[in-house]
């Protein structure tokens, strides 16, 4: 009896030390689970106050931002409001604005000689790219008297200026550079010096026919012997310099001769136009 008792206590105390342990491993286990549930506590909430602290620094700088836009479109109102203040006030003051006064033509006008203008298509002034201080050569088709009653006009082409000085086109004196505005127009106002007996001629040609210019470089200065423009001096031009032979058809030699003129040394003879009325020469 007294071996079993002993056994008996001796797994007693067998069982009791493995009771013991196994709650002091529990309390390790615990106290482990424990620990490691706070440092995870600790970590999620460190992560939640970052967060937090990025979220409100986010949305100050947004509301900065915001203000910002703000206070500008306020600036704009208030300077927006100042503008019209002002331009209200400057309506109810008339406006003294500045008139540019242009020179005189009539000192532009060199010594003797007179300003004189005509109406030329913009086309047939260079396209409307003459400028003023420019020198040109005036061309002019005249409706020229015949004395026939079938046929009382004759067209003549032929150079009868050179040299022109243009004082002005349309009202531009001294501003040069106008081709667009000068381009649009239909026709212009060429205004040129000339010599008091050239004045005359020239409004008589503008009446009696159509006038082109030929602009000059500003280096040429002087006047060549220049034909008159007709179909018999064409031929003879487009032979001269091109090889080709233009046939004027319907007319007989005798009518091919009438239609030529002669080229004539400057210090021989000067050019003229000879004039008949009733079959007689003037």
């Amino acid at each position: 009896m007294a071996l079993i008792n002993m056994e008996n206590k001796t797994q007693i105390g067998i069982i009791v030390v493995a009771i013991m342990l196994g709650v002091g491993a529990s309390g390790l286990v615990g106290t482990y689970v424990t620990s490691k549930v706070n440092e995870e506590t600790k970590k999620i909430a460190y992560q939640y106050d970052k967060a937090q602290a990025q979220k409100e620094q986010m949305y100050n700088e947004q509301m900065a931002l915001l203000n910002q836009k703000i206070n500008e479109v306020e600036g704009r109102a208030k300077q927006a409001a100042e503008e019209a203040a002002k331009a209200a006030a400057q309506q109810k003051v008339a406006p003294v604005t500045e008139v540019k006064k242009k020179p005189s033509l009539a000192l532009r006008t060199p010594a003797g000689k007179r300003a004189l203008t005509v109406q030329i298509e913009s086309l047939g002034v260079v396209g409307g790219l003459v400028n003023p201080g420019d020198f040109v050569d005036v061309i002019a088709s005249l409706d020229m008297p015949t004395g026939k009653k079938l046929d009382p006009k004759e067209k003549v082409t032929a150079m009868i200026f050179q040299n022109l000085q243009v004082l002005a086109v349309n009202t531009n004196i001294d501003e040069p550079g106008a081709y667009d505005a000068q381009q649009k127009e239909n026709t212009l106002k060429v205004t040129f010096a000339v010599e008091p007996q050239e004045a005359g001629l020239l409004a008589f040609a503008e009446q009696n026919g159509k006038l082109n210019l030929a602009l000059r470089t500003p280096s040429e200065k002087g006047r060549t012997m220049i034909p008159t423009a007709n179909w018999s001096t064409l031929a003879e031009y487009v032979l001269e310099n091109s090889g080709a032979d233009i046939k004027i058809e319907g007319a007989d030699k005798k009518k091919v001769a009438d239609l030529k003129v002669e080229t004539e040394n400057v210090d021989e003879a000067k050019p003229y136009i000879q004039i008949y009325r009733g079959g007689r020469e003037l």
